[in-house]
């Protein structure tokens, strides 16, 4: 089995450019985005974050006081003192090596790097919310995944890292890769361990494309992709209709294991995983006794719908952006979740609470969509429901009797509850949002346009244009005219994403009269004929801004 890791550059460290003796940086944007907010509570427990990865320099100044130490094994006594099934695990588990040696070897540490600065990334969110007081409520056990003798950095033996993790008693484990094969064995292993309620976070993957890997793709676990400081996707990160969730993972400043003071930079869907890690951290020690579901509840249905800054992929991102200061009050507050409600979420749950009156939730996500789905969760009461769609009436009945799901072709709905009555009666409904294909957000097909003058442009507008982009306009003006093309704006990705300009409506090599890739103004082009072909191809990686020129005709040369 081969698993990537999921950040680094090409995977892995490639992105590295410095190390850094300090740990000031930690406080900037990318940490504040987050919205940290302590509040005073009284049943605050120890949590155990269990990091699945290539190794750890447990001696660290960020990790060192955080480090698990299993109390039911005496050390070097070479003993299974708690019938484990492995000996003197008293600070984590090699389980390629299968030692207690967790540890990099000296000189490699530019090859395992990968674990320790996921772990300072879990630590440092935590103590955002504790302070001082953090190592009281954190302990993170180490898993290392990666044999001290392996010749590339591939974590084969990821799952079982899980299945150790799961036995030891971690609460929340981070998976911050992605990929590998995933047959019963290693669904065995990750059933067993959401069964036990422990929380699975995991990457979508750094991979270009809309699509989420194992183990995140599996139900259940949460999934993460990865954003910059102004809420857009970074351009490697997975997006898909599986993503709950995303975070920080531009320029992200973490630990490095070549020294105790070591810091770096780096970018990916890893530590946008360890910042959520780090936040479910947070929710899971001020409400420990609360199940996965409710943990995940505050995270999400609290969250930062952040479509509007990713139309091409509105939908596959997931629930947004993380609002720490609400998620911690939906933990804290057991009546916030009937009174919050965010209308732009584009997932999510509609929670009606005991009321005399009539309640209503609006729904309505920013972004373009096929529909919604309905699916009726929790139904205690018999008031009566109703679902708006476009004005009109979908659906009406009592709400005891909304028992199978509803799929309605429509961006907004609302939906009423009458009166709620009995103290603890509730209706729950969750909500998701049937996505279109991106590729044909802006352009499509082909343009047949007769006009003399006009614009043409790839409409994306502000945003920046579709992947997989493959979009044409045949212009063809008055006889005995030819056609003058003047781009206004350029800006796609160099030597990838074209657009090409053919003299009359084919794309035969010998019509091509240009072809523009890049960031500088093409120059103006004129046809040999009253008719021309533009066609516009992007690739499913980068994109950018988009482009635009206008067109005249103009006397054709006698």
């Amino acid at each position: 089995m081969i698993i990537k890791l999921a950040a680094f550059g090409i995977i892995l460290l490639s992105s590295i450019n410095s190390i850094f003796a300090n740990d000031t940086l930690y406080h900037n944007l990318a940490y504040d985005m987050l919205n940290i907010v302590a509040k005073k509570s009284k049943n605050n427990k120890m949590v155990k974050v269990a990091i699945v990865d290539d190794g750890f320099r447990l001696s660290h100044k960020v990790l060192k006081n955080y480090v698990f130490k299993n109390e039911n094994e005496i050390p070097n006594n070479f003993r299974d003192d708690d019938k484990n099934g492995f000996i003197d695990d008293i600070s984590g588990w090699d389980v390629s090596d299968n030692d207690n040696n967790v540890g990099i070897i000296e000189g490699r540490e530019s090859e395992f790097k990968h674990g320790t600065y996921i772990a300072s990334i879990i630590i440092k969110v935590f103590e955002r919310y504790y302070g001082e007081d953090a190592p009281k409520y954190l302990r993170i056990i180490p898993v290392k995944v990666l044999s001290d003798h392996s010749k590339n950095t591939y974590l084969k033996d990821g799952y079982k890292g899980i299945e150790y993790a799961s036995k030891i008693g971690a609460d929340i484990i981070c998976c911050a890769w992605s990929g590998g094969e995933f047959g019963g064995d290693e669904k065995a292993i990750v059933d067993e361990a959401l069964s036990k309620g422990q929380i699975i976070v995991s990457s979508a993957g750094n991979f270009f494309t809309e699509n989420v890997n194992y183990p995140a793709k599996h139900d259940g676990i949460i999934t993460v992709s990865g954003v910059d400081v102004n809420y857009r996707k970074t351009p490697k990160a997975n997006y898909d209709m599986r993503v709950d969730i995303c975070a920080p993972g531009d320029s992200i400043y973490g630990a490095y294991p070549s020294a105790d003071n070591a810091f770096t930079f780096s970018n990916g869907t890893s530590p946008a995983t360890a910042f959520i890690s780090g936040c479910v951290a947070i929710l899971k020690s001020i409400g420990y006794t609360y199940n996965t579901e409710f943990i995940k509840d505050a995270l999400f249905l609290t969250a930062k719908p952040i479509d509007g800054h990713n139309l091409t992929y509105a939908g596959k991102l997931g629930a947004g952006f993380p609002n720490m200061e609400n998620a911690v009050e939906y933990i804290l507050n057991p009546s916030y979740k009937y009174s919050y409600f965010n209308e732009k979420l584009p997932e999510g749950k509609v929670l009606f609470g005991a009321s005399s009156k009539i309640q209503t939730r609006l729904i309505n996500p920013i972004g373009e969509y096929r529909g919604i789905h309905i699916l009726p969760i929790k139904i205690d009461n018999s008031a009566k429901l109703k679902i708006y769609s476009n004005d009109s009436v979908y659906y009406e009945g009592k709400t005891n009797e909304f028992k199978t799901g509803l799929y309605i072709e429509s961006n907004a709905i609302m939906i009423e509850s009458g009166a709620i009555k009995g103290k603890n009666n509730s209706t729950e409904i969750n909500y998701f949002m049937q996505t279109i294909d991106s590729t044909k957000l802006f352009c499509n097909d082909v343009v047949y346009i007769k006009s003399d003058s006009g614009i043409i442009t790839d409409g994306s507008g502000e945003n920046n244009y579709a992947n997989k982009s493959v979009c044409k306009w045949i212009i063809t003006a008055s006889e005995n005219k030819r056609i003058k093309l003047d781009f206004t704006k350029m800006h796609t990705e160099p030597n990838v994403d074209f657009v090409y300009i053919y003299d009359g409506d084919t794309s035969l090599k010998e019509n091509l009269l240009a072809q523009f890739s890049g960031a500088n103004k093409p120059p103006i082009i004129t046809s040999n004929t009253n008719q021309v072909m533009i066609w516009f191809l992007s690739n499913d990686f980068i994109t950018g801004n988009g482009w635009e020129m206008k067109f005249e005709a103009v006397e054709s040369i006698n």
